[in-house]
């Protein structure tokens, strides 16, 4: 499988991002940036794998926190007030996500992280997904994720 868009995507710097982040405030809250910072650590992992699975990268991704959150109706705007502008986003191919909220964002990272766990209880492994551009489906939950870090870290310098 060709992995070589890993070695593509800011991993790094989202990540570190994200742990400035973890303010001890809110439980929910925090345990929402940690769960997306695990899971953008896990693109991190798969980047300086020698081999990358994408049923193990999988794996490693969590969606509890979220889960959590949403049985315990977390209102989801204390993460991150308003809505996703232009100053917000830094990559092009994000542009459409303009005008989401972050309750809108992490719903559909969950969505596409419990979408993948469905596609590969079906066809058994990732590996054997033949009709889904698995590179495309991980490249684009990356960059939501970069997204709704780049949004939740923003500071207003105006």
């Amino acid at each position: 499988m060709d992995f070589s868009w890993l070695s593509l995507l800011p991993i790094g710097e989202v990540y570190s991002d994200l742990g400035r982040l973890i303010k001890y405030n809110s439980a929910h809250k925090d345990l929402l940036i940690r769960e997306l910072r695990r899971n953008i650590k896990a693109f991190k992992l798969a980047k300086h794998s020698r081999f990358v699975d994408y049923d193990i990268l999988l794996s490693l991704m969590r969606t509890q926190a979220f889960e959590n959150a949403l049985h315990d109706h977390f209102p989801f705007s204390k993460v991150k007030r308003g809505r996703i502008e232009s100053k917000h986003v830094f990559d092009k191919r994000n542009h459409r996500y303009i005008g989401k909220s972050a309750d809108w964002m992490f719903k559909n990272i969950d969505a596409k992280i419990n979408e993948l766990n469905d596609l590969k209880t079906q066809v058994g492994s990732l590996r054997n997904a033949e009709s889904t551009n698995t590179a495309l489906h991980f490249t684009n939950l990356f960059y939501k994720m970069k997204l709704l870090s780049d949004f939740i870290g923003y500071e207003d310098k105006g």
